[in-house]
């Protein structure tokens, strides 16, 4: 169709069709020069080898750089040292060679007999049933083997050693390069054989024109004298026909006048027979219609007759037909009510069955709902027993951190009294209200990390080292105030407000390592309950 289109409409007008390429052929083996048959723009698509004579489609030449990568594999199969198809054909042994099949398992190095590829050796064992063959050229091809079921098909049919060495003497013939090269020698003698022919021709001809002409000069000749001779032929009948037409007219009027004669008598003599004839024939036609006018009357009264006989049967006929009718009638009604109550019947059946099927469906869906609710009832009673016994383990957590927690408040109770009567010596009136608000704040923030500890308290083994590092920073602040409440009484100013800045940070730390655990614990008290939920839908 594309052709069609682009003869017509004035397309692919750079279309390199009677071109040559150069590509390879499947019938030689190689890559040769092609003629180009059919393309489409750039693509070529349908070509004619230029060694054998084969066409077919067009295929790249295999000879240049593959574009596509090769494989890890495939490098090392090249690497590997193979011998050529003509050492390997004079190296391993002709009787072990094998006609290809599917079916045949083959090894390394043994001869192979192939329909379409010619005679080759395995060169190498690709995969469990794959082995590369080695082709005349140094061809290889991939081909399948080992597929047999039975002994007999494994080890295939034994190629006889004449029959091998026969095919090699075929296969050792030119090659298609010796035969491209006899080719084009055995045209360029053509050519010359050609062109000697041609001279030949030529001058055969030229001789032939030469000798037309002489032969076309004498034809002249003889033709002026034959048209002269002819001439005086002519004038001397012109004068004999003239006398015999003169003579002839003269025969042919007295002969028109005894025929005229003639055929006025006989004109008379038919006019009275005509005459006559017609007569008789009106007096025949007249009993004929007569005699046909009679036979009517009869056909119309055998006719009128006829018709009565047949209104009568067609009568008895109808009246037979409708009795028929009636009972046929009848016997029909008789069959519809019969099929009616049978129609009932069997719906009130199905209706009772489908009845049953879903009083049925309805007890198995009501068992599946109790089924459900008892899963659902005992996934309850499980969590909630899960929650009791977190909730148990938090409250012995709780009890435990309180008790923990009452010592360092005790410490913390008797040792701010004797640092705060210090400043209370040292400072204004002032300044001992801050200090009666710091002492106020600390124990408030004792309290928080006492409500806050039992939660830290259950936070998962991995989150550990941050309740170490908050035990480690209190020990720290409470080293500290003790070192602090030693000192004299007349201590300056700038040593008391350290001492403030240091207590808020270990306040800080504390709460901030607090804080932590309990968010670390709200996370896995909701993972259990999450995990809960979908095994209970899952169910």
């Amino acid at each position: 169709m594309d052709q069609i289109f682009e003869s017509h409409f004035g397309g692919n007008q750079s279309s390199s069709n009677g071109g040559e390429v150069e590509g390879y052929c499947p019938k030689c083996r190689a890559d040769t020069q092609h003629i180009i048959l059919e393309s489409y723009g750039e693509e070529i698509r349908r070509v004619q080898c230029a060694v054998c004579g084969d066409t077919h489609a067009y295929k790249p030449p295999r000879g240049g750089d593959d574009d596509n990568p090769e494989t890890v594999a495939a490098a090392k199969r090249k690497g590997l040292k193979k011998p050529d198809w003509l050492d390997g054909m004079n190296l391993f042994d002709h009787e072990s060679a094998v006609r290809y099949s599917p079916k045949a398992r083959l090894t390394e190095n043994q001869i192979v007999v192939h329909p379409t590829f010619g005679v080759g050796y395995v060169s190498e064992i690709v995969g469990e049933q794959k082995v590369e063959v080695m082709f005349r050229n140094n061809l290889p091809r991939v081909l399948v083997h080992g597929r047999g079921d039975s002994d007999a098909e494994l080890a295939g049919e034994k190629v006889d050693v004449e029959e091998v060495k026969q095919l090699l003497g075929l296969e050792m013939g030119p090659s298609p390069e010796e035969i491209a090269a006899e080719r084009e020698r055995k045209l360029a003698e053509e050519e010359a054989e050609r062109q000697r022919q041609l001279e030949e021709k030529r001058l055969a001809a030229e001789r032939e024109r030469q000798a037309q002409a002489e032969r076309r000069e004498a034809e002249r000749r003889r033709r002026e004298e034959e048209r002269e001779r002819k001439r005086k032929e002519r004038d001397e009948e012109r004068e004999r026909k003239r006398k015999e037409r003169d003579e002839e007219r003269k025969r042919k009027a007295e002969e028109r006048k005894r025929e005229a004669e003639r055929k006025r008598e006989d004109l008379a003599r038919k006019r009275e027979e005509e005459r006559l004839r017609k007569e008789a024939e009106r007096e025949a036609k007249r009993k004929e219609k007569e005699a046909e006018r009679e036979a009517k009357r009869k056909e119309k009264e055998a006719e009128r007759l006829r018709a009565i006989k047949d209104k009568e049967k067609e009568k008895v006929r109808l009246q037979k037909e409708r009795e028929k009718e009636k009972l046929r009638k009848i016997k029909e009604r008789e069959r519809l009510a019969k099929e009616k109550d049978k129609e009932r019947e069997r719906l009130a059946k199905e209706k009772e069955k489908e009845r049953e099927r879903l009083t049925k469906e309805r007890e198995r869906l009501r068992a599946l709902k109790d089924k459900e609710k008892a899963k659902k009832d005992k996934e309850r009673e499980r969590l909630r027993a899960l929650k009791d016994k977190e909730k148990a383990k938090k409250d012995k957590e709780r009890e435990r951190l309180k008790d923990k927690t009452k010592k360092p408040a005790s410490k913390k109770a008797t040792k701010k009294p004797a640092a705060s009567k210090k400043a209370a010596a040292k400072k204004p009136a002032a300044k001992k209200s801050a200090s009666k608000k710091t002492a106020a704040k600390k124990p408030a923030a004792a309290k928080k990390t006492a409500a806050k500890k039992p939660a830290a308290a259950k936070k998962p083994a991995a989150k550990k080292p941050a309740s170490k590092k908050a035990a480690a920073s209190k020990k720290a602040a409470a080293s500290k105030k003790p070192a602090a409440s030693k000192k004299p009484a007349a201590s300056k100013k700038p040593a008391a407000s350290k001492k403030k800045a240091t207590a808020k940070k270990a306040a800080a730390a504390k709460k901030a390592a607090v804080k932590k655990p309990a968010a670390s614990k709200k996370k896995s008290s909701s993972t259990p309950s999450k995990k809960a939920s979908r095994r209970a839908r899952k169910r």
